[in-house]
């Protein structure tokens, strides 16, 4: 396995695995990290290389820019508290001020399958869900990775040959590489990222 940080000019091999990150940056214009989801996403489609999309990827994709709007609507940072019952008060606000960011998501999925690009879902079949579960509690204990990130990881390892994600937190496995031949591409914030909207 290989860490690097993007850069423009990289190949990027096929099949490509997006983490929930890089959905919500390429879809909401005043993200910080905008500018470089929709270069990276740009080249992604030009190059036609299989896209690999978990349901985790827009579960977390569609969290995290309901927090985005709540921190908006609150004038709260990135890094406020945000739960369940957050949303469930702020919820009419939201999607009355910002539901068609949450939509977004999955429109631009939808509308990049209609367009003929190569996506498919994962974990698509009953053996992969097998490997993926029992490869995601290693990998929080090795790593020290959230249950979502271990997911994206395993997904990412059965179904990809590169994992493009702006979660740092998955620097940690510089330090220790898992075998096999996955690329994990991180796309770092930009450096003035203080009140950038949550993951």
């Amino acid at each position: 396995m290989e860490y690097t940080d993007w850069q423009p000019t990289m190949t990027i091999q096929s099949p490509v695995y997006l983490d929930a990150n890089v959905l919500v940056g390429t879809t909401v214009s005043n993200h910080p990290l905008y500018q470089s989801c929709v270069k990276l996403t740009a080249a992604i489609l030009i190059a036609g290389v299989n896209v690999v999309i978990s349901v985790l990827s827009l579960d977390e994709a569609m969290w995290a820019i309901a927090k985005l709007s709540y921190c908006q609507l609150t004038n709260n940072p990135s890094k406020t508290h945000w739960n369940k019952k957050i949303y469930e008060k702020w919820c009419d606000q939201i999607f009355e001020n910002h539901g068609s960011w949450i939509t977004a998501v999955y429109e631009m999925v939808k509308d990049w399958k209609n367009a003929g690009v190569d996506i498919d879902f994962a974990p698509s079949i009953d053996s992969e869900y097998g490997e993926v579960i029992a490869k995601a509690p290693d990998y929080m204990r090795q790593f020290r990775l959230t249950p979502a990130d271990a997911f994206h990881l395993a997904i990412a390892e059965k179904r990809a040959k590169t994992f493009i994600t702006a979660d740092s937190d998955f620097s940690k496995l510089q330090r220790n590489l898992p075998s096999g031949d996955l690329t994990i591409i991180h796309l770092p914030k930009p450096l003035h990222h203080e009140n950038s909207p949550a993951r």
